[in-house]
């Protein structure tokens, strides 16, 4: 039922309709393909310590075990993706797994991440949460992501983003937000991604961004803000001066409002529709939410893949 490969030693057990993780796995493979299965529990003492890459998704896992994946010292991918039963992960699943680069976690009904679930990873590279069910993300949560470059959280819930959400982040390119619910962002939400090149929020609740919180962001080469319900008021100054000050490559920001600014593409406004508006406050209201839909607008590029292992999810 399993296929075995000398170089690099492989275990291929996918698609076999396991019900749990087969005994007997030779304990020096390096990649474990157990994907397409019906597993639904992990349990430690499973997987051996030379295991480098670990494929599980698209099975039935419902709980793992503590200490699952505390003794892999070599794992450098991890993908758990498409288990709709897991739902919840405690604190301590993945402490210890210094070597892991990329971490699968999309589609696994999650609505929400606990404290700490990421302490220790800092060789992360790649985390993929898209397509779960998250509310909200605390601060602090990726801190000790320092060489994180690709954070995939798109298709999820979230309807605001704090202060300190990205904080650590120090080297990430690539943050994608983009179908969630997003109504609010802190000014400073995205302070300390001086590197990031690629932000996607299209397809939010986004009405304005007050406070200016894309000046923090010197590194950025493409911005989609399309299919949010923008106000093309007063509200919109900030944002309109921010795309004067750059040369970004921007989808279109189409105007939700007002009724005679309809359609509009907010970065061609001039600066006359500005006029009888009131000099901005430094104090102003930094968390602001809106309410609408959006429409359909140009992608600058395709939504990126995986970077390592199978294709993109």
């Amino acid at each position: 039922l399993c296929t075995c490969y000398v170089s690099p030693p492989t275990v291929s057990c996918q698609a076999n309709n396991f019900s749990s993780v087969p005994a007997g796995l030779p304990p020096g493979a390096r990649r474990l393909f157990l994907q397409n299965n019906v597993i639904g529990a992990l349990r430690a003492g499973t997987f051996g310590p030379s295991t480098v890459t670990l494929w599980l998704y698209s099975n039935n896992i419902s709980s793992i075990q503590p200490g699952t994946f505390r003794h892999l010292p070599a794992l450098e991918e991890l993908d758990l993706g498409d288990n709709p039963h897991l739902r919840v992960l405690a604190p301590d699943t993945f402490h210890g797994l210094h070597r892991l680069q990329a971490l699968h976690l999309y589609r696994c009904r999650l609505a929400s991440l606990p404290s700490g679930i990421f302490r220790g990873l800092r060789s992360l590279q790649y985390l993929y949460l898209q397509e779960n069910g998250l509310l909200y993300l605390q601060d602090d949560l990726f801190a000790d992501l320092a060489n994180l470059s690709h954070l995939f959280l798109h298709g999820n819930r979230l309807r605001a983003l704090s202060e300190g959400v990205f904080r650590g982040l120090s080297s990430l390119d690539r943050l994608l937000l983009h179908a969630n619910r997003l109504a609010a962002i802190h000014r400073r939400a995205f302070g300390g991604l001086a590197r990031l090149t690629i932000l996607y929020l299209f397809n939010n609740s986004l009405v304005a961004l007050p406070g200016d919180p894309l000046a923090a962001l010197p590194s950025l080469q493409f911005l989609r803000l399309n299919a949010n319900p923008w106000a093309c008021d007063c509200r919109a100054r900030p944002l309109w001066a921010w795309f004067r000050r750059t040369r970004v490559s921007s989808s279109p920001v189409p105007c939700a409002s007002p009724p005679h600014r309809r359609g509009t593409d907010l970065r061609h406004l001039r600066p006359r529709d500005f006029d009888a508006c009131p000099e901005e406050d430094d104090d102003e209201e930094e968390m602001e939410d809106g309410n609408g839909g959006g429409g359909n607008g140009v992608a600058v590029m395709g939504t990126p893949g995986r970077a390592l292992g199978r294709p993109g999810t």
